[in-house]
C-alpha cells in the first residue's frame, strides 16, 4: 500500500551511504509507514507489515537512494502499486494532470496506446528490473502529445516488487503543422512591417527565392521574426504542401532523431508508429529553428538523408522518399557555431545555398515607432483598452534601449504597459514599470564591480566568461536541478547542459 503524507514529524535523521536523510515512520494498523526525504525532495510514503523498523528502513534505503539522485532532475515522479494503479503522483510544474487527475486510475488510463509490454512501468512490475532515460512519445487519456524521458526503479521487498517509481522530463514538441487549405494561419510579406532599408532589402530577396526549391539559411537574434521570414518563404512561394515548423531546442538527441525520421511500433519501448517531419512535410516546406540546438551527430544522419532524399523511420525495413524544402535558422553567428563544433561546416553548406541574415531591433531604430503602434492596436482589441500610442517622451526612450530580446520583447513590453497604462498615451513611466528598470540607466555607462581594472592584461572574452559561469553556479544552487535552472536562466536544457559543461560545472 501507498499513501502520501501532507505532513508529518519527522522521527529522525541519517547519513545513509554517504547521503542525507529524513525520515518519518509511524504505526497505521498493523503497518509501519515510510516517508523518505532528501534536500527538498519529499517523494512518497511506503507501508509494509514489518516487524523490524530498522531493518525496513535499511532495506528501503538501497533502493529509494537511487530513486532520490534521479529525482533531483525530473519534471514528475509517479508512484505505482503492484496492480498498475496510481498512488501518488508529484509534478511541480501543473504541465500535464493534476495528481487528482491520476491517483487512483490505472497507468493504461492515462496512457491509453501503451499495452504491457510498451510501458516501461508495467514491464518494471513484471521483471522487477529498473530502465533508465526510456524515451517515449505517446499520448494521453486527452489525445496530447506527451514527450518523456524516463527512468523507471522497482522497489523490491522480500523478493517482490512492491511498487514502481517512475521519474520523468517533461519535453514539449513546440512543432506546428499548417496543411494546404490553412494558409490563413500563416505569416506573409505583408506582415512584415519595416521602414527600414535592410529589412525592405530583405522583403525583395523572399520574393525573388520563395518560389525556388533551394534550402534557406536564416540567421538572425533571439526574437527578430525568423519564423515570420520563413512562413513568409513558403506563403509566397508555390508549394502546395503543408508548412512543418519545428523547434530543435531542448529535445534530447535522441528523441529528436525519431521525430525526424520517425518510428514504427515497438523500435523502442513506449514507441507508436508515427511519420516524422520529414514524412509530414512532403510537398511543402519544413522549418527548422535553431538547428544549433541539435547534436552534431544526428547532423551528420540529417545531412546524409538530405543528400539522398529518402528516410527511413527508426525500426522500420524501408525507405521512404520525400519532397521538401528544408528553411533553417540558427540564432547565433553561423561561423561562431562552426568553430566551437556545434554546427557542422558540411551541413552549413548544405543548408545555406539561400542566406538570409535578419537584423536586430537595435539597428532598425525607425521600425520601433511603427511596430509600437501595431502591437498597441493588437493589444487594444485583446483586452480591451484605448490606448491611442507612445508619447514622444517614451517613444525616444525606447529608441535609446538596447532591446536584446528584439520584436518579440517589444510586443511583450507593449502588452504589459496598454495593460497597466493609466492614460490616452503610454508614457515613460508605463514603460519602466513593465520593463523594471531596465531603462533607467540609457544615459550612463553601466558601473564596474571595484575589483574590476580595465589594465593592459585586461580580456572581455575572460570577464564575460567569469560573469557567465558565476550565474550559472548561482542558478544551479538556487533551482537545484538542470531543469529548473534552465527555466530559470530562459534555456533550453540542452544549451544549459553545453555551458556547464564548458565551464565545468
Amino acid at each position: 500500500m501507498l499513501n502520501c503524507i501532507q505532513a508529518g514529524k519527522k522521527s529522525g535523521k541519517l547519513d545513509w551511504k554517504i547521503r542525507a536523510f529524513q525520515y518519518t515512520m509511524k504505526r497505521e494498523q498493523k503497518s509501519i509507514v515510510l516517508s523518505v526525504e532528501s534536500g527538498e525532495i519529499q517523494i512518497f510514503l511506503y507501508s509494509h507489515e514489518q516487524k523490524g523498523r530498522a531493518g525496513m528502513l535499511e532495506r528501503f534505503l538501497d533502493q529509494i537512494g537511487e530513486v532520490l539522485r534521479l529525482c533531483e532532475d525530473t519534471d514528475g515522479i509517479l508512484v505505482v502499486n503492484r496492480e498498475g494503479i496510481i498512488e501518488y503522483h508529484r509534478i511541480p510544474l501543473n504541465s500535464y494532470w493534476c495528481s487528482q487527475d491520476t491517483v487512483g486510475r490505472h497507468i493504461l488510463e492515462l496512457y491509453p496506446e501503451l499495452d504491457g509490454e510498451s510501458s516501461t512501468i508495467l514491464t518494471a512490475l513484471r521483471t522487477g528490473r529498473a530502465s533508465y532515460n526510456v524515451l517515449q512519445d505517446i499520448n494521453n487519456h486527452r489525445g496530447e502529445r506527451v514527450l518523456l524521458e524516463s527512468t523507471t526503479i522497482p522497489i523490491v521487498v522480500d523478493g517482490r516488487v512492491e511498487c514502481v517509481v517512475d521519474s520523468s522530463k517533461y519535453h514539449t514538441i513546440d512543432q506546428r503543422v499548417i496543411r494546404g487549405g490553412e494558409g490563413g494561419g500563416l505569416s506573409t510579406l505583408d506582415r512584415m512591417l519595416t521602414e527600414d532599408p535592410a529589412m525592405l532589402a530583405l522583403k525583395s530577396r523572399i520574393r525573388d527565392v520563395a518560389g525556388l526549391d533551394s534550402s534557406v539559411l536564416i540567421y538572425g537574434e533571439t526574437g527578430t521574426g525568423k519564423e515570420l521570414v520563413a512562413e513568409s518563404l513558403h506563403s509566397e512561394g508555390g508549394r502546395a504542401g503543408p508548412f512543418v515548423s519545428q523547434n530543435c531546442a531542448a529535445i534530447p538527441a535522441t528523441l529528436l532523431e525519431s521525430l525526424f525520421f520517425g518510428t514504427e511500433k515497438g523500435s523502442y519501448t513506449g514507441a507508436l508508429t508515427r511519420k516524422g517531419l520529414l514524412e509530414e512535410a512532403d510537398g511543402g516546406t519544413l522549418f527548422l529553428d535553431e538547428i544549433n540546438s541539435m547534436d552534431p551527430a544526428l547532423q551528420a544522419k540529417l545531412l546524409k538523408v538530405l543528400e539522398e532524399k529518402k528516410v527511413r523511420r527508426l525500426g522500420g525495413s524501408r525507405d521512404i522518399p520525400f519532397d521538401v524544402r528544408i528553411v533553417a535558422a540558427v540564432n547565433e553567428k553561423p561561423q561562431k557555431l562552426i568553430r566551437e563544433g556545434r554546427l557542422r561546416e558540411d551541413l552549413y553548406y548544405r543548408l545555406g545555398v539561400i542566406r538570409l541574415p535578419l537584423p536586430p531591433l537595435r539597428e532598425r531604430l525607425c521600425d520601433i515607432g511603427p511596430l509600437a503602434d501595431y502591437f498597441i492596436e493588437h493589444y487594444n482589441r485583446k483586452l480591451h483598452r484605448r490606448v491611442r500610442g507612445l508619447s514622444e517622451r517614451a517613444l525616444r526612450l525606447l529608441r535609446g534601449y538596447a532591446w536584446p530580446g528584439n520584436v518579440r520583447e517589444l510586443k511583450n513590453a507593449i502588452e504589459g504597459a496598454v495593460a497597466v497604462a493609466r492614460g490616452e498615451r503610454l508614457t515613460v513611466e508605463d514603460m519602466e514599470e513593465i520593463l523594471a528598470g531596465r531603462l533607467g540607466g540609457l544615459n550612463r555607462p553601466p558601473e564596474l564591480p571595484e575589483a574590476l581594472r580595465l589594465e593592459e592584461s585586461f580580456s572581455l572574452t575572460r570577464a564575460l566568461d567569469s560573469y557567465e559561469r558565476e550565474l550559472l553556479s548561482r542558478a544551479m544552487q538556487q533551482a537545484g536541478s538542470i531543469s529548473q535552472a534552465a527555466r530559470l536562466l530562459g534555456l533550453s536544457r540542452q544549451n544549459l547542459k553545453y555551458k556547464l559543461k564548458k565551464f565545468d560545472l
